[in-house]
């Protein structure tokens, strides 16, 4: 089977989309309902796990690492509801951190210009001039926040598979392009994309782990073989190293832990100065 990954410039314009496509597909749809349950688990508020996905202000009122804690807790929690295949999905950013995997199709829609203009206009009571500029920072905060999170520009076409415009193509018109799509041969799950897939959903999972503790890990994994990536100083590198294979081999789905400390230059430079 297959997974689809809806992203769009107007959440309730995807909503109304992945809604759909799922209706048509009988695949189920996965949104943001979830993050209270994400929130409940990580012992974040709410709030905040909502505020990580806002394009515009993510990274205001609290740290970084915060945030970051909060996208990886959504992150897990998506990953693992996607290994159950025939899923639609939207509003989770998934199109940023799901990569590689062939049975995901990656979808992007755009509303037209005009009519995020002239909605801007009403919601904020301006004129359309100054609509405009409000939406051209919107767009290019969106950019930003892909970049400086995922380091991924999500205004990039290549991004995707599909780009649909509604300026010109109706919604259930598109719907039923994204569902023909969909049942293309290339977009069927095999063993190596779902082999794929399970890799990212436990490099995540494992990431999040060591983030309690250690919030500069990069984790990949390869069946049960992880490996993780991070900086130390040369006399905490032993210390380090084995707290983290020691973290890591306790998390289901984990049988090898392979670390990779490499010197950090800028705690270095900043102890001697």
């Amino acid at each position: 089977m297959s997974i689809i990954l809806i992203s769009s410039d107007h959440y309730e314009t995807g909503r109304a989309v992945a809604q759909q496509v799922a209706e048509a597909t009988g695949y189920a749809l996965l949104d943001r309902e979830i993050l209270g349950e994400v929130a409940s688990e990580s012992q974040i508020p709410e709030p905040k796990i909502r505020k990580a996905l806002e394009r515009s202000s993510a990274t205001v009122g609290f740290s970084a690492k915060v945030r970051n804690r909060a996208l990886a807790s959504i992150q897990a929690a998506v990953m693992e509801r996607l290994l159950d295949d025939k899923v639609v999905c939207h509003g989770l950013a998934a199109h940023l951190y799901v990569l590689g995997v062939s049975h995901v199709l990656k979808i992007r829609i755009l509303c037209s210009g005009d009519e995020r203009t002239s909605r801007i206009a009403g919601e904020r009571k301006v004129g359309i001039e100054k609509a405009r500029k409000i939406l051209k920072k919107q767009e290019a905060a969106e950019k930003r926040w892909s970049l400086d999170v995922f380091g991924r520009d999500e205004t990039n076409p290549s991004q995707y598979d599909m780009v649909i415009s509604l300026s010109q193509i109706e919604p259930d018109e598109a719907v039923n392009a994204i569902v023909e799509t969909v049942s293309y041969r290339k977009f069927q799950s095999m063993t190596y994309s779902i082999k794929c897939l399970k890799d990212k959903e436990l490099s995540i999972r494992v990431r999040l782990a060591l983030m309690e503790k250690y919030n500069d890990v990069d984790v990949t994994a390869d069946g049960a073989t992880v490996v993780v990536r991070t900086k130390a100083l040369r006399r905490e590198k032993r210390k380090k190293t084995e707290s983290i294979r020691a973290l890591a081999g306790q998390i289901p789905g984990v049988s090898y832990v392979e670390v990779h400390a490499a010197r950090d230059i800028f705690r270095q430079a900043a102890e001697s100065a």
